[in-house]
């Protein structure tokens, strides 16, 4: 009899392919976190109140996309599978998009006219890149959530993809910092920006090619399940459960928190700790945050295997809390290091894991519903938490304007080096407090018999589900 080990166990030549889709997706992903803000703000000199009005507009588009994409994904039969073909589409379409947001026209931004011109190519590029960032991404957690249902095993391949984006950051945090020109007139950075922005979409479409057009998945899910579930009512299903609102609660705290930590780095670097790009010394911040990283997403692993995925992420988040909280009232380049080193190692291993706790909410819905629905919960989570991404960008260029932030200068007040400070540091405590003391009420603990014996019912439903597959394929 095979074990349940060695039955869910996930090929290493398929994680591998999900590190190196990891690599071409942050390729743009990591650029769009880290510089998009620097670029649009410094290079572009957009006022930052129309830069906050942008994402916030963004959030209507957030509202609809997402749930519908997760839907149609669910319901999408064809003989490639249900995710791949949707992977296929997305990614040509994200590299054009990508292209087109670092691409604006070049107009005088003393102009108010040219100010709304940057206004609306930022807005409307920003609809077009997240339709296809979307996709990639609940497609490719919709196939890691199929292909095994061992958390250890999520997890495993979660770490490769991990690996891999990190690897993307690696190159669109730190390759920047040494090309860009930390001088006035700053926007003398453009033609870098855009250079790198070609560059990264070229070999970010090569590796994700290979994720999307290489990558198997199961088919009796497709096959087997002919009962399908209407837009509204898989919503309204979905929402009704206590554990997907707490976890949908938490992510967002969570989203807000990336979010505002990847958008501030620049400007920390920049204008708090007045490293300038030539110096080698600036990419130090980035380069400590990815070591933390390299350790924090092993230890992930371990605790998710100790403690299970609740109290894992519980543990883990003590250590960069507190390193936020310190980083806000520390402008010393040693110290702030330190603390972002400790940050990382938390915050590596709390990302590893957060996408293991939903897995679990759908493995549990199956046994209820006898359907495979990674979409629908993909997409009705993003609905909520995608917002937090809108939320800490507008709050940040609120908070950028109110403390007095000088676009046209290099040289910041201690009073605008504040504002800095707490976008990336307290602000993101409190969210990431709040969201911890929501998720104590998670519903699924990990560490507890109950949780294996789901696994073991799960293992008999689908043994039934590739029977019927198998004579289905037979009888055809």
């Amino acid at each position: 009899m095979v074990s349940l080990e060695n039955k869910f166990k996930i090929k290493l030549s398929t994680k591998a392919k999900f590190a190196i889709g990891g690599i071409g997706f942050n390729l743009s992903a990591g650029m769009f976190a880290a510089w998009l803000m620097n670029f649009y703000i410094k290079v572009i000199r957009l006022n930052p109140m129309l830069w906050g009005l942008a994402w916030i507009l963004y959030i209507v588009w957030n509202a609809i996309n997402d749930p519908l994409i997760g839907y149609f994904g669910d319901r999408t039969r064809t003989k490639l599978g249900r995710r791949i073909p949707w992977l296929m589409v997305a990614t040509p379409a994200i590299s054009i998009a990508y292209l087109l947001l670092f691409f604006p026209p070049n107009l005088d931004p003393a102009l108010m006219s040219s100010q709304w011109i940057y206004f609306f190519w930022l807005l409307f590029t920003l609809l077009f890149y997240d339709t296809f960032y979307t996709i990639i991404g609940i497609m490719q957690q919709a196939l890691v959530t199929e292909l095994s249902i061992l958390s250890e095993e999520r997890a495993h391949t979660g770490f490769f993809w991990a690996i891999g984006t990190l690897l993307g950051q690696v190159i669109t945090f730190v390759l920047p910092f040494f090309l860009i020109i930390n001088e006035e007139p700053y926007s003398q950075n453009l033609q870098i920006f855009q250079f790198l922005v070609i560059i990264f979409t070229i070999i970010g479409l090569i590796c994700l090619a290979v994720m999307s057009f290489w990558i198997k998945e199961k088919k009796e899910f497709m096959y087997s399940e002919t009962e399908k579930i209407k837009f509204f009512e898989s919503i309204k299903y979905t929402l009704k459960k206590r554990g997907f609102i707490i976890y949908t609660i938490f992510t967002f705290m969570v989203v807000y928190v990336s979010s505002a930590i990847y958008s501030q780095v620049s400007f920390f670097v920049q204008d708090v700790l007045n490293v300038s790009g030539d110096n080698i010394l600036s990419s130090l911040p980035i380069f400590v945050f990815i070591l933390a990283s390299l350790i924090g997403y092993p230890i992930g692993m371990l605790f998710n295997k100790k403690y299970g995925g609740k109290k894992a992420i519980i543990y883990l988040s003590f250590v960069p809390i507190g390193g936020l909280i310190l980083l806000t009232f520390i402008s010393d380049f040693i110290a702030s290091n330190i603390l972002l080193f400790l940050i990382g190692i938390g915050y590596a291993g709390v990302m590893l894991l957060v996408p293991i706790l939903i897995m679990d909410l759908i493995d549990e819905d199956e046994l209820e519903t006898n359907l495979r629905r990674e979409g629908a919960y993909f997409g009705s989570t993003s609905l909520f938490t995608k917002p937090a991404q809108s939320i800490a960008a507008a709050f940040a260029g609120l908070i950028l304007v109110l403390t007095g932030y000088n676009q046209e200068g290099v040289i910041q007040t201690e009073f605008a080096k504040f504002g800095i400070k707490l976008n990336i540091g307290l602000i993101p405590a409190i969210f990431w407090i709040i969201g911890i003391i929501v998720l104590l009420k998670f519903p699924i603990d990990g560490s507890t018999k109950e949780y294996k014996e789901m696994k073991k019912r799960l293992e008999l439903l689908h043994d039934k589900k590739l029977e019927y597959y198998l004579n289905q394929s037979s009888e055809k």
